[in-house]
């Protein structure tokens, strides 16, 4: 009887161990997406290298039969409106909102200003060390 419990117990236990073991296959693949965004809203690198990236990540993520995450497509379509490539960006944005309906309202707001986009998308920020450092009497005044 006791040999019984203690066989029970170790199958149980054993049982916990191997549901442990699987691992969880990943939601989206990110790759490098997050650095690459960063990079650029850094100003460290141009739209077109960074496109370049994000396509690589792309084709990666349809090998591995992953989704890519959310704001990917809108970043792109930001980065190919920058680029004049109006055509492509317009294409991005459709993606992003068909991927995830919450995105719509703001898809569908860079769709209706597709022009302003252009504009505002090929100012990058400076990198902090070209900002203008503020003086005493200008922080003062504020």
């Amino acid at each position: 009887m006791m040999l019984r419990k203690t066989s029970l117990a170790s199958l149980a236990f054993l049982g916990l161990l191997s549901g442990c073991g699987q691992s969880q296959r990943p939601l989206y693949y990110w790759g490098n997406y997050p650095d690459q965004t960063y990079a650029y809203l850094k100003g460290q690198t141009d739209p077109q290298s960074q496109v370049l990236a994000m396509e690589k990540d792309e084709q990666q993520a349809q090998a591995q039969n992953l989704a890519l995450p959310p704001g990917f497509h809108a970043h792109l379509g930001l980065l190919d409106a920058a680029s004049g490539r109006g055509d492509l960006a317009a294409q991005e944005f459709t993606q992003e909102k068909t991927q995830f309906p919450e995105a719509a309202p703001y898809m569908d707001f860079l769709l209706k200003n597709m022009g302003q986009v252009r504009t505002v998308a090929a100012v990058s920020p400076a990198p902090a060390s070209a900002q203008p450092a503020a003086t005493g009497s200008a922080a003062a005044s504020k």
